[in-house]
């Protein structure tokens, strides 16, 4: 009993210790760059980064502490059904959008999209002009599908925790499904949607991991085998896909690879590492040059750039009176705010400012830790779909507010919160989540006491037919044994109860 209390505690802690892992360590790997050397304010910097990083722990430790945890539930038919129908819908959902985006952009067939998987540097250029010239803008399909986003958050955590649980058909379909979103990121040369799909199935093996249940040893083993393989093949092609952008779009300046590295593996190689460790922790020289910069609101439209573009195209904002802090900080410093990055903070401090940012991060992590408890002992989908989605936050914290950066990101966000806000809290909610219920006996505060109860029992008795509901006033006292009252006293041995 000890060992499972030692191992449910560490499975409440885990993924807060996975995210420090990540933005401390993201943090340091910075400081032990060259790019460390040019921040102008190292003091300033590093008090907020610790400040928000910090508020983040405490948010998630003060969910932890109140609750520590539940008890796993079983995976009943009902609840298998509906995963099942989400996860043909969320593949439905990206076959679908997949498609008309490969045929927006011109690609012609599987020839075609295996040269620009050759070349992502030319692929990712192809991409952005292509965005230049207004293609796919105003299709009403591709909005249609943008406000559906939410199906888009379905796919890859259920399928990887209820995989057991799923037909052929439908495990099928899901793996249709993500191959042909992964084909088209892969063919634009864009590691924002393959980083989303690998950080969403991570979140699932997580959850898979860390759930009560037997042969947990094994399965265990095959979760971190398959996550060991996801994260592999992701950061191969990203220092193949960084090595190509380095010399394509003048980051040279920026990425100094190795010359050790260089002699022993080549220089293409040497550059893809260096561009690798580049890639996930520029972004704090970003931070320190917006920190420069005087807030001015953005008017609510600064955090998600897709929401200020739908602004803008729907409702007619005004982008020059609505800029963000990366925005204003290019013109300022010349750090561009499309081409590097500056962490998710001056995205958040645009519209909530640099303390209002830090502490959002608080309820992040307060958020985190309810839809990690629920996710992992329940496996809910609710939660299991906003624990993905958080990790992606979370993960491009060095980098932007990745869930504010497409429309479909937004509005998949906006409705999987709206969800869990007008999710009603029943009791087996409560109890998945691990929100004790006050104890039989209790009074309205949950203290311990002796209540009289009403309650109508089947009972065979002399006095009526067997089975009939009887009301019978019993005596529930906490937490001794039955014991008499004032209030409430059991019936004598001799005496039938009353019919009701």
């Amino acid at each position: 009993m000890p060992q499972q209390r030692k191992s449910a505690r560490l499975k409440a802690w885990l993924p807060l210790i996975l995210a420090l892992s990540w933005m401390l360590g993201t943090f340091g790997a910075f400081w032990l760059g060259g790019l460390g050397q040019q921040v102008p304010n190292p003091g300033r910097l590093c008090a907020f980064v610790l400040s928000a990083t910090g508020l983040f722990a405490l948010g998630y430790a003060a969910r932890v502490l109140r609750v520590p945890g539940g008890q796993p539930t079983a995976v009943t038919p009902t609840r298998a059904a509906r995963i099942r129908h989400l996860v043909l819908v969320g593949a439905g959902y990206y076959t679908v959008l997949s498609i008309i985006r490969l045929a927006t952009l011109g690609a012609t067939g599987p020839g075609n999209v295996w040269s620009s998987v050759q070349d992502p540097a030319a692929a990712y250029l192809h991409k952005l002009q292509a965005y230049d010239q207004g293609v796919g803008q105003g299709n009403p399909i591709l909005s249609l599908l943008a406000l559906l986003g939410v199906c888009g958050t379905t796919l890859a955590p259920l399928l990887v925790v209820y995989w057991r649980h799923l037909p052929w058909l439908a495990r099928a379909a899901g793996l249709l499904g993500l191959i042909l979103n992964v084909t088209y990121y892969l063919y634009i040369g864009t590691l924002k949607g393959l980083g989303d799909v690998a950080v969403m199935l991570a979140a699932g093996l997580l959850v898979l991991a860390a759930a009560p249940q037997r042969r947990a040893r094994s399965r265990r083993r095959t979760a971190l085998t398959v996550g060991a393989a996801i994260a592999a093949a992701f950061t191969a092609y990203m220092v193949f896909s960084q090595a190509a952008r380095t010399s394509e779009f003048g980051t040279s300046d920026l990425v100094k690879p190795s010359p050790a590295v260089a002699s022993l593996a080549g220089p293409r190689v040497a550059d893809g590492l260096a561009a690798l460790v580049f890639y996930p922790t520029h972004g704090y020289l970003g931070l320190a040059y917006n920190l420069q910069a005087p807030f001015e609101w953005s008017r609510g439209l600064g955090s998600a750039p897709a929401a200020a573009a739908l602004a803008e195209e729907r409702l007619g904002a005004d982008a020059l009176t609505n800029t963000s802090y990366p925005e204003r900080t290019e013109s300022m410093t010349g750090w561009s705010a499309e081409l590097y990055w500056a962490t998710a903070y001056p995205w958040l401090a645009s519209d909530l400012t640099f303390p209002g940012a830090a502490l959002f991060m608080a309820l992040v992590g307060w958020l985190f830790a309810r839809v990690w408890l629920e996710a992992a002992f329940s496996r809910r989908a609710l939660p299991l779909l906003l624990f993905a989605q958080l990790w992606i936050f979370i993960a491009y914290v060095p980098a932007n507010n990745q869930l504010g950066m497409s429309p479909e990101s937004v509005a998949g966000v906006v409705t999987l919160m709206v969800l869990l806000l007008c999710r009603p809290q029943t009791r087996a909610a409560r109890k998945s989540a691990g929100v004790r219920a006050p104890a039989v006996g209790a009074d309205r505060r949950g203290r311990p006491g002796t209540r009289a109860v009403s309650a109508r029992v089947p009972v065979a008795s002399p006095q009526g037919p067997r089975g009939q509901a009887l009301t019978q006033q019993i005596c529930l006292p906490w937490p001794t044994g039955f014991a008499s009252s004032s209030t409430c006293s059991p019936p004598a041995a001799d005496t039938a109860p009353t019919p009701g």
